[in-house]
């Protein structure tokens, strides 16, 4: 009976050290995984070689349930390639990961520009637009680059111009809005670059550009 105990407590030692041997930094950089049928926490867990509970802290989950097509963060894994999900298309669809401090500026700057008076989805939008122009060539290609651009009247948003933005303290439907951005990115279809409210925008540009959607007190364009 004691011959079996300690075998149990040497698999079980084995076992706690091969997860905690990986690197565990899944909130520091990440990319999206749908969840296929027969997924568990422990699975996911070995396959991006992280530990169950830095998983479940990334998502914020407390329950070991996961549910068949649900879409959750997982560390994006250093010089290998993303795991092929066999319910995917054979089309190609690249995923966008940031650090948590980009994540922060963000959300900051949806904050900055939202408050708390737009609804969610115009808080979407405008982290849509930050990541559009990631990719746009006529803007600069890193987050911290387009956010804090420098233009003829100073920088391209208002928050950077006037300081405030460092001073934001975003709210967890920030960072709900820039993690939704992401999950929707690069393949947003509407592409937008540009926001603006209509009734203070003047700029006779900025009107003429092709709207994209209006969402709350702000119009989009591209």
């Amino acid at each position: 009976m004691m011959k079996k105990i300690l075998a149990t407590l040497v698999v079980v030692c084995f076992m706690v050290v091969g997860f905690t041997s990986h690197s565990t930094d899944a909130a520091t950089t990440y990319t999206y995984y749908k969840v296929k049928k027969g997924d568990s926490f422990y699975k996911l867990a070995k396959t991006y070689k992280t530990t169950i509970s830095a998983l479940k802290s990334l998502n914020h989950r407390k329950s070991d349930v996961l549910v068949a097509g649900e879409t959750i963060k997982v560390p994006r894994l250093a010089k290998t390639h993303a795991v092929k999900q066999a319910a995917e298309p054979v089309a190609k669809k690249p995923k966008f990961s940031i650090r948590a401090e980009e994540r922060k500026l963000m959300a900051q700057l949806v904050h900055a520009e939202t408050g708390f008076s737009e609804p969610f989805a115009g808080k979407v939008e405008v982290a849509l637009v930050i990541l559009n122009r990631v990719k746009h060539p006529g803007f600069p290609n890193s987050i911290k680059g387009v956010i804090y651009q420098k233009t003829k009247s100073g920088y391209a948003f208002a928050p950077v111009k006037t300081g405030k933005l460092t001073r934001i303290q975003p709210t967890k439907q920030d960072y709900a809005a820039v993690d939704k951005a992401l999950s929707l990115f690069p393949n947003d279809r509407r592409g937008s670059l540009y926001f603006y409210n209509p009734k203070i925008t003047k700029d006779k540009w900025m009107l003429s550009r092709p709207v994209t959607i209006r969402i709350g007190h702000h119009v989009f364009a591209k």
